[in-house]
């Protein structure tokens, strides 16, 4: 067996799950193979998701899940298992060795054979706990939370449904390689989140809403959950009543949703080195070019506590820290893992993320903030504007990133009159060219802080936090 028994212990207890001379041996067997690296990485997480429909308890599932995943190198090619049988890891050094020969036999000229950049070989354990450990969290509690948010989110006849939903992780790994690397992490994530649809006639509009963060329950308690609901609720019923969003170019402000989501998704993904690497980035090639306005500066921050896209390391091993992507509208710096840092000749700078114990890594976003600016609130910087418009909040959208395009819609908005919110308006989408945008952006609030908690997809899905000041864009194209 490679996992460690001890007594009171089991797969999914507090403590560490894999027998280090079991796969010490295994990773020495994969280098005297010829391997020029090898990893083995595990994750356990404990889970529990719950949800209500119209105040009636719909679900509610409590999980355990392992997963390993070994990683071996050989000739500038990756071979990679994943299992959730764990005792079996070890007997998987040579056909996973042999996948990664296979691999680079098939390496055209064209493609560049995998490196790896060094990093400090460190020996830990780095556990970041909750106030409130969410594992210790009764079903009764869960509920009693959601129907906070779901009592007052229904309370007017036009609401014809609610919906709100619990998810809450406490994600335990441990990680071993080759160069000696031995490390084990653990943090927890909660997450609360509901929908309300209200309807008057055949107009039907809905409105979402989502609190959480790293941490436990504490991260819950954190927020007035029936002041949520309640805005839910309003802001439903002001959609219905809203008009048609005007079209073309315009001045256009951005809540710190809409910022964030903004930043996260037209500028985050273009600096993934990845995607660099891939020849799908607007960004290829302009390191230390200004690509914005000078009022910009980027950061993604892993260390970022109580964010929901945080983490203490990366799933190599290597330490977190903010990385500054760009500076007053200079690009500074690719979010990297070990592989593009080599490429690049750039230092790692722990971007590399897995969705669980079964993916491998790649290179992701955490929590990804534009910083605030100088003006002091939305009515200052509004109150120059003639004809423009406010959108909050996000309904998604889509972007291209190596032509550097993007469309999101809002989830609300307003019309900008003669320096005034005038009337809300719906269905509002912007479109443009993320370099445009940026070198457009020519106000930010003081006060920048992460928006809603969200998930990015990129093959696989990882939590993440963005967010920013109220942002206003010089011009932009809404439709």
């Amino acid at each position: 067996m490679v996992v460690t028994t001890r007594q009171s212990d089991s797969l999914f207890s507090r403590g560490r799950i894999l027998d280090e001379d079991k796969i010490s041996k295994a990773l020495d067997h994969a280098t005297d193979l010829g391997a020029e690296y090898a990893e083995i990485r595990l994750v356990s997480e404990t889970t529990n998701t719950a949800s209500l429909k119209d105040g009636k308890l719909e679900r509610a599932i409590p999980g355990q899940e392992v997963g390993v995943t070994m990683r071996i190198l050989a000739d500038g090619a990756w071979g990679v298992h994943s299992t959730s049988d764990i005792a079996s890891i070890v007997d998987q050094v040579a056909p996973t060795l042999r996948l990664a020969k296979a691999v680079a036999s098939r390496r055209s000229p064209a493609q560049v054979a995998v490196g790896l950049a060094e990093v400090p070989i460190i020996e830990d354990e780095i556990h970041w706990k909750s106030t409130k450990d969410v594992r210790d969290t009764d079903l009764d509690t869960r509920i009693e939370m959601m129907l906070a948010i779901d009592n007052e989110a229904k309370d007017h006849e036009k609401i014809v449904s609610t919906s709100t939903g619990w998810s809450d992780e406490h994600i335990h790994t441990e990680l071993m390689t080759s160069e000696g690397m031995n490390r084990i992490w653990s943090f927890q994530r909660s997450l609360i989140n509901g929908m309300v649809t209200a309807r008057d006639g055949s107009d039907v509009v809905s409105y979402r809403m989502r609190h959480g963060g790293e941490g436990g329950l504490e991260v819950i308690e954190s927020c007035d959950l029936g002041e949520m609901g309640r805005n839910a609720r309003i802001s439903a019923l002001r959609l219905l009543g809203a008009e048609r969003a005007p079209s073309g170019k315009m001045p256009l402000v951005a809540d710190r949703d809409l910022t964030g989501v903004y930043i996260h998704e037209a500028l985050g993904h273009p600096c993934e080195a990845d995607l660099v690497a891939a020849g799908d980035s607007c960004l290829e090639g302009r390191l230390g070019q200004s690509i914005g306005s000078d009022i910009c500066t980027v950061v993604d921050d892993p260390t970022m506590r109580g964010g929901y896209g945080c983490y203490p390391i990366d799933d190599e091993g290597v330490d977190t820290r903010p990385k500054n992507l760009i500076v007053n509208g200079v690009l500074t710096e690719y979010l990297n893992h070990r592989e593009t840092a080599h490429r690049y000749d750039l230092d790692p700078n722990g971007g590399a993320r897995a969705q669980d114990g079964l993916h491998h890594p790649l290179v992701r976003m955490s929590n990804t903030v534009i910083q605030g600016g100088t003006h002091q609130d939305l009515d200052e910087l509004i109150e120059d504007i003639e004809f423009g418009v406010y959108a909050c909040g996000s309904r998604g959208g889509q972007v291209d990133t190596g032509r550097g395009s993007f469309q999101f819609a809002a989830q609300e908005a307003w019309i900008i009159e003669n320096g005034s919110l005038s009337r809300p308006v719906r269905d509002v989408s912007v479109s443009g060219m993320t370099l445009e945008i940026l070198k457009n952006v020519d106000g930010l609030t003081r006060d920048a802080h992460l928006g809603a908690p969200g998930f990015c997809g990129k093959g696989q899905t990882v939590p993440v936090g963005d967010g920013g000041p109220l942002m206003r864009i010089r011009e932009a194209l809404v439709g």
